[in-house]
């Protein structure tokens, strides 16, 4: 069966759950352990089931705790079934399937080093995603983490996840249809945010650790093969290169990166505008999310963009700025501590600015061909967003040496972006406005951060 039959049949599952009274806690312990340990999930979501019984303990059919019980202890030894199964039986199982089986013999040695730094992360974060629950277990038994670890992480994830959506549906009562298809798509952007956050930080990491074979593999494969080709001395164009990019070069580092930073932000804005003025596909995209933002509105779902809007709500976005002046202060950063402010009112005074700017301009097309043209362009709050959190993390990586803090600070950085992006979104802003507010925003952090690393320079 198809994951898009299933919700024909849910209401026939709460039915027969609600036929079954208390007994309905056997079939709900049953269908959440299958979900992980049998690959149950990809047919049946796991978190529509654990809504139904919380919404069973709130008409009194059975209490919260039993509820409660029930879901976490389903989940904790659905996923053990998994680890087991993928620890115990996993390469008979990849055996039916000689491509799988291929792919784990040329991945196995990436994906045992990725489960002994990130498996816990993975089993957490996966517990919260249909995909996660079906094959994270599995694939930490087949790695071979550690029993201990996996345990423990099991654990925690059941507790919480169970705990969740089992009070959800018991305060949202027979109103639990309204968040689960949230819960399911917010599930899949939390994995689509762990892969991007897990694979930057392997990128880093490898780059790090690999540098002399990069710019070895550079210099020998591109650089001194058209060299030789063309009769050109490569001495000044290394020693320049070696100088632009050297972190302990004069304003060499810093200053390259700032300018690469604000490059890209500006052909980002710039590619943003273009497309506007052609009406090319990014139009035809806005169209396209406001109509799913539409469609998805829910009482439930309004509640969590209000809180999302507030991310970049100027008086919010004040109460940052104040935090990190005062940080700075305390750390004896008077430099940057006067530059917070500038920061966060220059972003605002760019963005009402070119918002002002481009009310007047009109896409060159027809009335009919037309989609939208420049109405609320750029984001001015996105734009403010971008620069105040972007200043944060720079004022608190410039002033902890911890690479952890650092990862840490960024992924929250980045996070908040993000959910600040949601939800001017949710709003009514178009995606091209938020992108070109980002970008703006970038550029206008990318100006002041580089301006403040070359005064301590000089």
């Amino acid at each position: 069966m198809r994951r898009w039959e299933v919700p024909a049949i849910i209401p026939r599952v709460q039915s027969l759950l609600d036929y079954l009274g208390p007994w309905a806690l056997v079939p709900v312990f049953l269908m959440v352990a299958l979900e992980s340990c049998a690959f149950v999930g990809l047919v049946f979501p796991g978190e529509t089931v654990a809504f139904i019984a919380g919404a069973i303990a709130g008409a009194g059919i059975v209490s919260p705790l039993a509820a409660f019980a029930t879901v976490a202890a389903g989940a904790a030894l659905g996923d053990i079934g998994g680890y087991l199964l993928g620890r115990l039986k996993g390469r008979a199982v990849l055996a039916w399937s000689p491509l799988a089986h291929r792919a784990y013999e040329r991945s196995r040695p990436r994906m045992e080093k990725y489960f002994a730094r990130w498996g816990a992360m993975t089993v957490v974060i996966g517990r919260f995603v249909a995909v996660g629950r079906v094959f994270a277990p599995f694939s930490a038994g087949l790695s071979g983490m550690p029993a201990r670890t996996f345990m423990a992480a099991a654990l925690v994830s059941a507790a919480l996840w169970s705990a969740l959506l089992v009070a959800a549906g018991y305060l949202l009562g027979s109103n639990w249809r309204s968040v689960t298809g949230w819960v399911a798509s917010l599930g899949f952007g939390m994995l689509a945010l762990l892969v991007l956050t897990v694979l930057m930080a392997g990128a880093y990491e490898w780059l790090v650790t690999r540098q002399e074979e990069v710019v070895g593999w550079w210099r020998e494969r591109i650089l001194e093969p058209l060299a030789r080709r063309n009769g050109v001395d490569l001495a000044p164009l290394m020693d320049f290169i070696r100088a632009r990019f050297s972190p302990t070069g004069y304003l060499g580092f810093h200053l390259t990166v700032g300018l690469l930073v604000l490059g890209a932000m500006m052909w980002l804005f710039g590619g943003i505008v273009q497309d506007i003025f052609a009406q090319d596909p990014l139009v035809r995209v806005d169209r396209v999310v406001a109509a799913i933002i539409t469609h998805a509105r829910a009482p439930a779902f309004d509640c969590a963009m209000v809180a999302a809007g507030w991310l970049s709500a100027p008086a919010w976005l004040g109460s940052v700025v104040a935090i990190t002046v005062a940080s700075l202060l305390a750390a004896r950063d008077r430099t940057r501590a006067i530059l917070a402010i500038p920061v966060a009112a220059g972003a605002y005074v760019l963005g009402f600015g070119i918002r002002d700017r481009f009310e007047n301009f009109s896409p060159h097309v027809s009335a009919e061909a037309l989609v939208h043209g420049f109405h609320g362009f750029p984001s001015v709050a996105m734009t403010a967003a971008t620069a105040v959190y972007g200043f944060a993390w720079f004022a608190i990586v410039m002033h902890l040496k911890s690479w952890r803090i650092h990862a840490l600070c960024t992924v929250g950085a980045v996070y908040l972006i993000l959910l600040a992006g949601l939800g001017e979104l949710y709003r009514g802003k178009l995606v091209s406005a938020v992108g070109a507010g980002f970008a703006l925003g970038g550029g206008w952090l990318a100006v002041c951060v580089t301006g403040a690393v070359t005064y301590d320079r000089l």
